[in-house]
Formats: C-alpha cells, structure tokens, sequence
C-alpha cells in the first residue's frame, strides 16, 4: 500500500463540510478525497467511490433527519455502504449524522431527542470506561439522538445522549469536533431557525471563538486517536 493514507470525506449538504478534521488531515499529507450527497438534493449522489481503493472513511454531519420518510432512499443507501465498510474492515469515523448512520448500519435506530435534551453549543462528555480524548470542550449541534444496539462499546455519554460509541474500528460520535467558527457561521446561515431561545447565534459563535485552541486541541488528540488507535494507520 502507498504510504501517502488515502481517506474519502462524506459530507451531506456541502454547508457540512469536513471543517477542521479536513484541513488537519490535508496538513498532514493525506490524500483526502470527497463525496457531496446532497449538492443537488433532488438528485442524491449514492455513488460511494470504492472501498478497497480506501485507507479510511470520515462522514459527517446533516440538517437532514435519518428516520424521514423522504431521506430514506438515500440514507438507506449510505447506511449499506457503512455496513460494506465494515464488512471489508475499511475504518470507518461518523461524526453526528455520520453516526447515527453508523449506529443503524449496526442494528441501532435514530430518534428525536426528548423536549430539552437536543444540544447546540459547547458541552462537555462524561467518561464511561476509559476515554481516549478529552472529556471537553466539545461543540455538538443535535435534534436527533443515537440509540445502540446491546454490544456496542460507549465510551462516552452526558444526561442528554450516547456521545462516543465503537464496534471494531468503526467509531461514531454524536458532537462535531470538526465544528470551527468558519463552518458554524454557515450552519448559522442555512438553518437559523434551528437555534433554540435559551442561547443565538452570537452565543455559539462567541464560545467557539474564545475556546477555539481547545477545540482544536482536542479535535487533533480524536484524529490521532482514530488514525493510530482505531484506524492503526498514523497520518
């Protein structure tokens, strides 16, 4: 295998992008390629690249909701792709969106957060049993919640929902460490009406603001993590 890692980034709608986990894998040399579903929303684009010509897959984030009666054609489709991933052992990262899929793709499900128990802003993760990357700042932005299948390893959850899971090398969150001020200005833009009243949008970008270094911080020890631990391939 050529030493240069090649990894492919799933983002949803192309607002999702792959923010700081992109950049920091292109820092470092990999050969990072892309798949936009929903660039034209009428039109998914299911066609998944090869997994054997892949070191790694990261897919993020989406204002889409899993269990829609309309997403399904597609979600459907991403969520066998994930299973294809495992089933070849290609290392596989969802974060968010990316793993609510992982979880369905495990025999899991995806359900609307109780009233009072979405999440958008900076939060902290409670430790299950020896967590591999720090318990916070972590920025997470949720309607929706995980719900794991028995026999998934949880790694980290608070009151409000599963926060880090794993099976083999297949990992998922529920918060964004690839969030940055950049990137949740355009959230912001696309889907204000998703901002609950008890905080705005300059809250959440002030916070992103003055915790930036330790978001990044943290976002770098997940990518390692995954990369060195999980994935056993450093970059």
């Amino acid at each position: 295998m050529d030493e240069r890692r090649s990894v492919l980034l799933i983002s949803h709608e192309p607002e999702a992008a792959p923010g700081m986990i992109g950049s920091m894998l292109l820092e470092r040399g990999v050969d990072v390629r892309t798949h936009v579903v929903l660039a034209d929303p009428a039109n998914p684009n299911i066609d998944f690249p090869d997994p054997a010509a892949l070191d790694a897959v990261i897919a993020f984030g989406s204002f889409s909701n899993a269990y829609a009666e309309h997403t399904r054609p597609w979600v459907a489709a991403e969520i066998d792709y994930i299973g294809g991933l495992m089933d070849a052992s290609i290392p596989y990262l969802g974060v968010c969106f990316g793993g609510q899929l992982l979880s369905e793709a495990l025999g899991g499900s995806v359900e609307r957060a109780p009233a009072g128990r979405d999440e958008i802003g900076v939060v902290t993760i409670s430790e299950d049993a020896g967590l591999p990357i720090p318990t916070g700042p972590w920025f997470t932005w949720h309607e929706d919640r995980i719900v794991l299948p028995a026999g998934v390893e949880v790694l980290a959850q608070n009151d409000n929902a599963v926060q880090l899971f794993r099976h083999g090398n297949a990992v998922g969150t529920q918060f964004h460490p690839e969030a940055d001020v950049e990137l949740v200005s355009n959230w912001l833009r696309i889907g204000p009406d998703h901002v609950p009243a008890r905080t705005s949008a300059a809250e959440l970008l002030d916070d992103l603001s003055t915790q930036a270094v330790d978001l990044r911080r943290n976002c770098e020890q997940l990518v390692d993590w995954f990369f060195t631990d999980i994935a056993k391939a450093p970059v």
